[in-house]
């Protein structure tokens, strides 16, 4: 037998074998979570990792999960730490198949569908950076919709779906492709310019121009856009790594990973799989492949916590630069809008109120910012500006930001500004970029071409993808890749260098709210330990009751987030922070509300009441005022008011009734003490004709009596100057 018939009848064995039952192996199971309060915060998750077509005998899960994160400590006043346990799984044989026609009913094949990079021609524009080279081709193979796979992913998952976790996919195909590469199979995730809606087909800057037109974005791996998981096909072709590791590494690449440059099939046929090294080392290639995404997007240690605060800001500045040269301010609105940045905002982080205010202007009319733009940029040989980034960035943020946002603030305040210049680059480090963020700012420095298709006239890509990029730099968000770390990017968040979505993935979401309520829930419950040291002996009943709602909310909220349930954990620990203060409250206060005067405006309305109250309280203040409506003496209903000032109002509809319906109010303060009024009967005969006289609200009658007032007034004053 031949050497190359060996190799490829090692790599049929080692490869189209799925098990045909599963086995779950448990790695590193994580210690118990305590079961007394404290505010040092302790998560524990779960990453279940699932093999998708591998022979089980040549798989080691100890050698695919060493070195994954096992803890992760992200802050320490409060503590927060996050425990990681993985569970490794082989798909069965037959969800093998059913997979495997989900791919074939979606994906296409051609000969120019893909995209092939040109090694040499990268490595000659980076020696030579004012050479622009063409180094994107087309190329034959299978492109798979990555969104159909997912969606089928997601509705037929191999295994649970952890609580708190995620499920990652470890896919191999390479009966799809071609022993010579000439045929190879990928995915498409589809990225989408948020602001035009055009398919991106354009990648980064120096790239983006007439000789590498229609560049198509090969996914290798993806996740993010919904749903709690990540899929890596080890045997798919990209370029993306091929790229990233000559364009930021260091010829001769010695610490860049294997998966830059071999695909599955290559590593396989480059050990003897016969031997316990040769396993290993194919074990240790995947598991360099997997510790990218898993590292940088599930259990992400890059990032910073955001910050615990009530609201957010983002005030931008859109400067058009080429007013006089006939590109109006007005043409450019279509780059970026407020209402996009904030639905972004508020999706990564909903918990706050967020504001965004985008302003566009003409830098002609704001001498000030010219003045600082041209003190940090210059004019070379061909007329071209170039900014100093790094400088100018500097003296935006020295001098310019505290004019826009209060910099004093412990809530989240980004300042943001665009400048859109023809024919211009920014230069930080020795390489030309579009934007920089952090430190609550972001700039982006964008020549006014790339905003636009070769004719000059279709909008192709505005500005909303990278002020997210930068505005999450901003706020804490690192990037999803690192020198020699490039799988992260493969995913549908922004804060890669791949391609761009339009929106943040569900990775981002899950760490600014998940890192927001460990932070959240520290701060509730030190209240409530520190409450209770206040506490007089011998608490009332009230007192005690409190005090159990907040254990029982603090557990609720617990529960929501092991479900990861962010809002509803987020409301639970809202819920218990007010009965907190209701417990405190309690233990001091025992005088009830004072219902002043109430009333209903309009009983002889067939369809609703409108009822209103003036409450006052002792000590604490009022918690709720509600209206109950007693139906013929059998079925109570209640309505929570709402206030008005000093007005409590509540519109009420009216229910059917037989005889007459009872209308009280009843008040309870946040010492939760208690007030009722006495009841208003309403009957059939007096709705239908003469209802009863109802007590005006008190500021009717206020204002009704400085009217009065005014009127006598004027008519004595009239009566004395009369002639």
């Amino acid at each position: 037998m031949s050497k190359s018939t060996l190799a490829i009848f090692i790599l049929l064995l080692t490869l189209s074998m799925p098990l045909v039952t599963a086995q779950a192996i448990t790695i590193a199971p994580p210690e118990p979570r305590p079961t007394a309060l404290s505010t040092d915060i302790v998560r524990n998750w779960t990453i279940r990792i699932v093999l998708v077509n591998y022979n089980q005998l040549v798989i080691d899960p100890n050698i695919l999960v060493m070195g994954l994160p096992v803890e992760i400590n992200y802050m320490s006043d409060p503590s927060i730490t996050h425990r990681y346990q993985y569970d490794v799984t082989f798909a069965n044989a037959s969800y093998v198949e059913s997979l495997k026609s989900v791919i074939l009913a979606h994906s296409t094949t051609g000969d120019t569908l893909g995209t092939r990079l040109n090694e040499s021609a990268l490595e000659y524009q980076k020696a030579h950076l004012d050479e622009p080279q063409r180094i994107f081709y087309p190329r034959a193979g299978r492109e798979i919709d990555a969104y159909a796979v997912e969606d089928w992913l997601l509705e037929h998952p191999a295994v649970e779906s952890p609580d708190l976790g995620y499920t990652f996919y470890l896919f191999n195909f390479s009966e799809f492709d071609s022993a010579d590469h000439s045929f190879e199979h990928w995915y498409n995730y589809h990225p989408v310019d948020p602001d035009t809606g055009n398919t991106q087909d354009w990648f980064r800057l120096e790239w983006d121009n007439e000789l590498n037109q229609h560049v198509k974005f090969e996914y290798a791996g993806f996740g993010g856009r919904k749903g709690n998981i990540y899929v890596l096909d080890a045997s798919a072709d990209q370029w993306y790594f091929r790229w990233a590791r000559i364009w930021w590494g260091e010829s001769p690449y010695t610490d860049q990973p294997e998966y830059c440059t071999m695909d599955l099939e290559d590593k396989l046929t480059s050990v003897n799989m016969s031997t316990s090294e040769g396993i290993d080392a194919f074990n240790q290639y995947l598991h360099r492949y997997m510790y990218d995404p898993i590292s940088y997007l599930l259990a992400p240690s890059q990032h910073s916590p955001t910050k615990y605060v009530s609201s957010g800001l983002l005030r931008a500045l859109v400067f058009a630069m080429d007013v006089n040269d006939g590109i109006s301010v007005d043409s450019l609105r279509w780059v970026t809008n407020a209402e996009r940045q904030k639905e972004h905002l508020q999706e990564l982080l909903p918990f706050i109120d967020w504001k965004v205010q985008v302003d566009f202007l003409d830098i002609e009319q704001e001498s000030d910012w010219k003045t600082l733009f041209w003190n940090h940029a210059s004019l070379d040989s061909n007329n071209k500006t170039i900014v100093d980034g790094q400088n100018m960035f500097i003296a935006i943020y020295n001098q310019m930001r505290p004019n826009y946002v209060d910099t004093t603030s412990e809530n989240i305040n980004v300042f943001g500004v665009v400048f859109i210049k023809k024919n211009m680059e920014m230069h930080v480090y020795g390489r030309t970029y579009t934007g920089l963020g952090g430190n609550g700012q972001t700039v982006i420095w964008k020549s006014w071409e790339r905003y636009y298709r070769p004719d000059g006239v279709t909008p192709k890509d505005g500005i909303s993808s990278v002020q997210l990029h930068e505005s999450m730099h901003a706020i804490g968000m690192a990037h999803t890749w690192e020198h020699s770390h490039y799988a992260g990017d493969f995913s549908y968040g922004p804060m890669g260098y791949f391609a761009f979505h339009n929106g943040t993935a569900t990775y981002d979401q899950d760490f600014v709210q998940s890192t927001f309520l460990d932070q959240m829930q520290s701060k509730v419950i030190a209240s409530y330990l520190d409450a209770l040291t206040q506490l007089k002996p011998n608490p009332r009943e009230e007192t005690l009751y409190a005090k159990s709602m907040v254990l029982a909310n603090i557990n609720l909220a617990i529960t929501h987030y092991n479900h990861m349930n962010w809002i509803e954990c987020y409301n639970a620990l809202g819920i218990a922070q007010t009965w907190i203060e209701r417990m405190i409250y309690s233990d001091s206060d025992t005088t009830p509300p004072t219902i002043d005067a109430w009333g209903i405006t309009d009983s002889n309305n067939a369809t609703y009441l409108d009822v209103w109250a003036q409450v006052s309280g002792g000590l604490s203040a009022i918690d709720n005022v509600t209206v109950h409506v007693l139906i013929d003496n059998a079925s109570e209903l209640v309505y929570l008011c709402s206030r008005h000032y000093t007005n409590w109002t509540a519109t009420v509809p009216v229910p059917e009734y037989n005889d007459h319906l009872l209308v009280w109010i009843e008040a309870w303060d946040m010492g939760m003490n208690h007030a009722k009024s006495d009841a208003i009967t309403i009957s059939l005969s007096t709705t239908s004709s003469n209802p009863p006289l109802m007590p005006l609200p008190m500021p009717y009658i206020i204002i009704g009596g400085i009217a009065f007032l005014c009127v006598v007034l004027i008519l004595v004053y009239r009566k004395q100057h009369a002639v």
